[in-house]
């Protein structure tokens, strides 16, 4: 294990039920509630805009669908930030712990997520980890959200292009997730995973190489043992 890369919700932040009270505010507007469940079983793993490109389709909108999206996305982009400075997102228990300790190792480490930059930089500066991630991949980077692999890739491109001394592979490299459409973006992209049981339960994520329930406990030198080659 020579890098390991995170997803961010329900990794890092238990922000995924401030996702869909944050998405319930603006889908309304359009005609289209759902609960926590049907988000958990059909929206959580994509980025906002393909979120709303579902929503859209499921309401019969035939209007200029783009425009309407780039519209929804910063309505819900307001709603998400009111609601993080409000209190409502916090770490992952064990989270910070955890990273702390990998960067103590000298290990290098990254986000790679389907939520947009500012939604990370909010819930890092929270926390003051705003500066302590290596690489950021967000939905602002890539043209295709998970489950497809492009997310993962492209963190493990600039990783690689940062330590080159490292002669990084993705197969070096250890994806922490927590939804399916992670796991098949960190897999598709060559990665080893992690599955953490935030936001499903273990058999739903049976696709992870390993799958634990929490991160306390866990520490670098656990994690190079589960997955040393």
């Amino acid at each position: 294990m020579k890098a390991i890369v995170f997803d961010f919700d329900g990794v890092i932040f238990d922000s995924e039920p401030v996702h869909f009270q944050a998405f319930l505010m603006v889908s309304k507007g359009i005609g289209f509630e759902f609960d926590y469940e049907k988000y958990l079983q059909e929206f959580i793993g994509f980025d906002d805009r393909d979120a709303f490109r579902v929503m859209l389709d499921m309401v019969g909108f035939e209007g200029t669908k783009r425009d309407r999206i780039v519209e929804l996305c910063q309505q819900k982009q307001d709603a998400f930030e009111a609601l993080v400075n409000a209190g409502a997102a916090r770490p992952i228990d064990g989270v910070v712990e955890l990273i702390t300790q990998i960067k103590q190792a000298g290990i290098p480490f990254a986000v790679a997520s389907g939520a947009t930059r500012m939604d990370i930089d909010l819930m890092l500066g929270s926390i003051g980890l705003a500066d302590q991630f290596d690489i950021i991949v967000t939905a602002d980077d890539v043209a295709a959200s998970k489950p497809h692999p492009e997310t993962y890739t492209k963190a493990v491109d600039l990783l690689a292009q940062k330590y080159e001394e490292l002669d990084l592979k993705p197969e070096d490299c250890v994806a922490i997730e927590d939804t399916t459409a992670g796991i098949k973006s960190a897999r598709a992209a060559g990665l080893q995973v992690l599955a953490i049981t935030t936001s499903n339960p273990a058999e739903v994520l049976h696709e992870a190489h390993r799958v634990i329930e929490q991160f306390d406990g866990v520490s670098p030198e656990k994690l190079n043992d589960w997955f040393i080659d």
